[in-house]
This record gives C-alpha cells, structure tokens and sequence, in this order.
C-alpha cells in the first residue's frame, strides 16, 4: 500500500525485509481520538497489523476506559487489551492551543479516527471539511452510535441502547417461538461496541487501498445502529426480508440447536431431543463426533485457559505489562504470512508519548513546558 504522498503504482517495489515484519500497515499514521470502546478497538486492530496509532486522551483522566473493570495497580484489563500496541499524547481538545496541536499532527496522519456525538468536533475545528482542508489524502472515520440524522442522532448511546433498538433482546427471549411471559433478555457482553470496531477497521483498511488507487482521501462513517441492524439481519430479520405474499416463514436458525446437559457439565450441538444427563461430556462429545455431529463442550469462562484447541493453536499469550505485571491477552486474530507484526508493546500511561509526538512537530522542551503549566498537555 502506498503512503499518501507516493503515486499508486502496479509494478512490483522492492520491500525492505525489516519491514516484513512491522506489518501489513507499516508505515501508515492513525490519529486515534476515540474513547472507550468502538473506536480504541477499531484502532487496535490497525495497530495489532502495525499502522503506528497515535491515541490522543485528555490530560488529567484520560480515556474513561481506563479505570473500567478488572484492574491491577490502575491498570485495567479493558484497557490493556484495546489499547496495546499504540503511543499516547495528552491534549486537551477544548483548548484553541489543544486543537492546533491536533491540526499539525493531521498534516502527517494517514487516518483520523474519532467516535464523538455528531456535531461535536466541528464545534472544535476538527471536522472532516476542516482537516481536508489541511490534508486532502486524510481518510477521516466517524463512529457514532445512532447516525448522522433522525430523531435519535443526538442521543448519548451505549451498547446496551442499541440491544435494545435492534432487536435482539427479542431474539434472546426465544422470538415467536418463545413461551408466553418468556423475559426479555440481554447479550451478557458488548455485541455492538466491538461488531462496530471490526467492521470500522475493515472501512479504513478499503478507504486507505482506495486511495493507493488514487482516490484521494474521503470521510468513512458508520454508526452502531447501522452496523448491528447489518450483522442481524441475514438470519434473525429472514421472515421480514420478503415483500408482499407468498414467502415460506421459517423459525430462528438458534432453533435448530440446543444445549444438553452431561453428568458433569454440558454440550451444544444439533437438536437432539433425549435426556442426556446420564452421559459424561466427553463421552458425549466422542459419540457425537464419532457420527459426525457437530458439537461443543461448554466451557466455562475459567476453562477457555486450559481449553486444548485453544493451546494448540496459541491463541492466548502471556503479557508482560509494566504497570499491570503478567497479563493473558488473545493474538490479533488474523495472522500474515508474510508480514506478522511481530513487534508489539503494551498499553501505553496516560500521555507517555506527548514529549516524543511534539519533538517531532519541532517543538521545544520549554514550549511543552508551558503548554502543560496552561493544561494543554500531559
């Protein structure tokens, strides 16, 4: 992939070996203004495929994230694991000064992420029309929860509000074929948060091939709305995707599946129909196997350290962090053959990049000096 400032070419360059090995998106700058979930991981996906993402937090707290969940010595596990493999700055984003310091580094950047409400970052000047203005090359991502337009566009929105709009607390109570006074239920994890990051991901990585083709730099948007009622809609909307009379309605595609219960635990596999209790799970599980059956053990959350497959293939690794000491966080999902990232950092504290960033903007150790006595900087 070309850098902006090179002209798309189809013949064969020769790579530098070292390279090979910093990723696939070596070499690419993403300005990372997101905060907690959508957009860090969106970013880290870019950064896992080594695309140099600078995160750019508030001084003073930093990304709220930080001090969400499971934690050790202030570190948190959340916080590691979406945030890894970038640098961060601290700039404060309400001060004129602050976002000048945005603007400069947008001259160098390939990507700007950002996840806030609409409207807000052109309050601030750093809209799309704004930056384009400065870098015409930038691909500019906006992630918002319910769109740019409509009634709801300006609602603060969390996962749990898109469960709600999209249909599938419906789903969880077993839809038509559920019985009567069957709860609603929520999905027990951020469904939506992370379908919205990787699908984000992948709109930068074809945003950024089309411009190696000469496209030039554009505005990718999405919203978390749009993205879940996508990821939904092959198999829970199907009775609703045909207009008019004479389609064949058919039940859940979950339907055909069921969870069995052993001596000792329990199993998922195809729709069975017997008692299984008297069974022991991995006898279970080698029977059904045996006559080519689809089946799974159920693992608890503990078990997934443990889990045979999951050893075989390495996919959980040990973490050395330096605040939050030995941590178990999963490999970036796809793997290059040719290009690994195989130089990965752990999540950065709070600004522990913002001397390193503004050296390379030119300025000096006494101008950061006052800009952090004014909180501009951290």
């Amino acid at each position: 992939m070309t850098s902006k400032n090179e002209t798309p070419t189809n013949e064969a360059t020769q790579v530098d070996e070292q390279d090979l090995k910093q990723g696939p998106l070596h070499g690419l700058r993403i300005l990372d203004l997101s905060s907690v979930v959508s957009g860090p991981m969106a970013a880290v996906v870019l950064a896992d495929q080594g695309a140099d993402v600078i995160k750019v937090e508030p001084p003073g707290w930093g990304d709220g994230i930080r001090g969400l969940g499971a934690s050790r010595n202030g570190l948190s596990a959340i916080y590691a694991m979406i945030n890894r493999n970038k640098r961060s700055i601290a700039i404060n984003l309400k001060h004129p000064e602050g976002q000048e310091l945005v603007r400069q580094l947008v001259q160098d950047a390939d990507v700007l992420l950002q996840n806030y409400r609409p409207g807000k970052l052109q309050k601030l000047g750093l809209d799309y029309a704004t930056l384009k203005a400065i870098n015409p090359q930038l691909v500019y991502a906006s992630i918002n929860g319910m769109g740019e337009v409509g009634p709801y566009a300006e609602h603060k929105t969390y996962d749990y509000v898109i469960q709600a709009l999209s249909g599938v607390l419906d789903v969880q109570a077993g839809g038509a074929n559920a019985a009567e006074g069957q709860p609603l239920q929520m999905v027990r994890t951020i469904l939506y948060d992370k379908i919205t990051a990787l699908t984000a991901a992948q709109g930068i990585t074809a945003a950024l091939l089309a411009r190696a083709r000469g496209a030039g730099g554009q505005h990718v948007q999405l919203s978390m709305l749009d993205t879940a009622v996508y990821f939904n809609w092959p198999d829970l909307m199907w009775n609703y995707s045909f207009k008019g009379q004479g389609a064949q309605l058919a039940g859940d595609l979950a339907d055909v599946c069921e969870v069995s219960e052993t001596s000792d635990g329990a199993i998922v596999s195809s729709y069975l129909g017997v008692d299984t209790r008297q069974y022991e799970t991995e006898q279970l599980v080698d029977l059904l196997i045996e006559n080519e059956i689809p089946v799974g053990r159920v693992n608890r959350r503990e078990d997934l350290l443990s889990d045979p497959q999951i050893q075989a293939t390495g996919i959980l690794q040990a973490v050395d962090h330096p605040r939050g000491g030995e941590m178990v966080q999963p490999r970036a999902a796809v793997r290059f053959s040719e290009t690994q990232h195989t130089n990965n950092t752990p999540s950065a504290d709070l600004g522990e990049h913002t001397v390193e960033i503004l050296s390379d903007l030119g300025l000096t150790f006494a101008q950061m000096q006052d800009l952090a006595r004014q909180g501009i900087i951290a």
